[in-house]
């Protein structure tokens, strides 16, 4: 039996109904330089495929430009057209990947609850301790890193114990934050 051909208006009608479950359609723009015009470019198409294989990606697809020369190094951008399964899985994508541009096409309007709010300020919260531990681990004597660990371990148990304790405010309906993209 033959598979089914989707046009590009199947694929667009599909990236709408996921926005309209949640999902996240965007453009997101990355540059990069370099001396060696391949090197730039492999950079890019390997970016590309390292953002298609992060959790909650559903659909990745990059267009990656020629690397052009300018004085004694090459540049060049790619357009990743990404759909994400939420607005958190695309925060995260972001945050890790540091697009220089973000064309957000679908949903044109968010609603979050405080959940998702604190979701989303959670993640990128660890995200920034996780680029710290690592800068930190590069530079600190082993000693120092000890001391470290121990000051992240205790500030994870205090995180879940606030957590815990706040979980009634978490379900109060009238917690609603709005946002327009």
């Amino acid at each position: 039996m033959a598979e089914k051909q989707y046009t590009e208006k199947d694929l667009e009608d599909l990236f709408k109904q996921a926005a309209g479950r949640g999902a996240v359609l965007a453009h997101l723009y990355f540059d990069a330089y370099g001396k060696n015009k391949e090197v730039v470019v492999s950079s890019l198409v390997e970016f590309v495929d390292r953002i298609s294989k992060e959790k909650g990606v559903i659909y990745c697809k990059g267009q990656v430009e020629e690397a052009v020369e300018k004085g004694d190094r090459f540049s060049s951008y790619s357009d990743v057209r990404v759909l994400a399964e939420s607005l958190s899985t695309m925060f995260n994508v972001c945050l890790r990947y540091g697009p220089v541009a973000v064309e957000i096409e679908h949903p044109t309007k968010f609603s979050l609850d405080i959940q998702e709010m604190q979701g989303l300020l959670l993640d990128s919260s660890q995200i920034m301790q996780d680029y710290s531990n690592y800068i930190l681990k590069k530079v600190l004597k082993p000693q120092d890193i000890k001391i470290l660990e121990e000051k992240m371990a205790d500030r994870v148990e205090l995180g879940k114990k606030l957590l815990a304790k706040n979980t009634d405010n978490t379900d109060n309906a009238a917690n609603t934050v709005n946002a327009t993209a």
